[in-house]
């Protein structure tokens, strides 16, 4: 039987649904600021502005906006939804939840994470212009292509007991799997003992992949650090694959120079800063 597809109630339903499921979603990462606001609606003693309207709005892409600003009916589901929230924050604010350690936890998570985002978008994403990009993708065309690689690891927390457990994979006649399984951090490790199949230059952290792809067949590199600890691979067999065009791999090579620059903006910031982790403490917690 044929199936009919929704009828004009149904789809103006489902568009309804659609909206009010980007509105409350919706996080107020990008709030705009503007000289001047126009009063919507009032609720109790607050009242909600086109910036309030906006702000919802500006987490989503110019085309979802356009869209539901040039649709009256659209326009009204937001601010119904912005009506409902207030109604919402008045009621918990009566039974004090804005009071509780819940909530200003809550509060405090929100505010390192816009403030590390914010420093993010001024500090590294002009960086990443088009031409940053291309010129990123020219100078590291030999990540870009689709070679693969057969590997296995070994994953530990510190780099002396990396170079332990590497003096073993290195004895004769060693079984790299074996060690994997005994000594692994990895949870996977269990399972396949550090096999980690063939993958190409896109799966695994770049530390990692540079390493397994610059290394012969048969021979242990490492220890590699990554931010999951400190790798031994022991590269199994390696496949040539073909380059690819600029146009295939843009928006990973925008990630890929976007995450690198984030990295290196972060660790110069580490240097100046005072940190200390107890490692004890941390696998305490597992």
């Amino acid at each position: 039987m044929e199936r009919k597809g929704p009828n004009m109630r149904q789809r103006r339903q489902m568009k309804n649904y659609w909206i009010v499921g980007l509105v409350t979603t919706a996080t107020l990462m990008a709030v705009g600021t503007v000289a001047w606001a126009v009063d919507l609606a009032k609720v109790n003693d607050q009242t909600i502005t086109d910036r309030d309207l906006r702000a919802v709005l500006s987490n989503f892409n110019e085309g979802q906006r356009s869209t539901i600003l040039k649709d009256p009916q659209s326009r009204r589901q937001v601010l119904n939804t912005l009506v409902d929230q207030e109604v919402l924050v008045a009621e918990a604010a009566r039974e004090k939840i804005d009071q509780s350690a819940e909530f200003k936890d809550a509060v405090e998570v929100f505010r390192k994470h816009w403030l590390s985002t914010k420093m993010l978008e001024k500090n590294v994403a002009p960086k990443v212009s088009d031409q940053a990009v291309k010129k990123y993708f020219e100078d590291h065309k030999s990540r870009y292509s689709t070679d693969q690689v057969h590997a296995m690891h070994i994953l530990l927390p510190d780099e002396q007991k990396a170079q332990e457990v590497l003096k073993l994979a290195n004895a004769p006649n060693a079984d790299f799997q074996a060690l994997a399984e005994k000594h692994s951090k990895d949870p996977s490790a269990k399972n396949n003992r550090g096999d980690l199949g063939f993958f190409g230059r896109d799966r695994m952290v770049p530390e990692f992949t540079e390493s397994a792809f610059a290394g012969r067949a048969g021979e242990i590199v490492g220890p590699v650090k990554t931010a999951y600890g400190y790798h031994l691979i022991k590269v199994i067999e390696k496949k040539s694959g073909k380059p690819m065009e600029f146009s295939e791999v843009e928006l990973r090579v925008r990630s890929e120079l976007q995450q690198e620059l984030t990295r290196f903006y972060v660790s110069k910031l580490r240097q100046k800063a005072k940190v200390q982790v107890d490692d004890a403490a941390l696998e305490r917690l597992k």
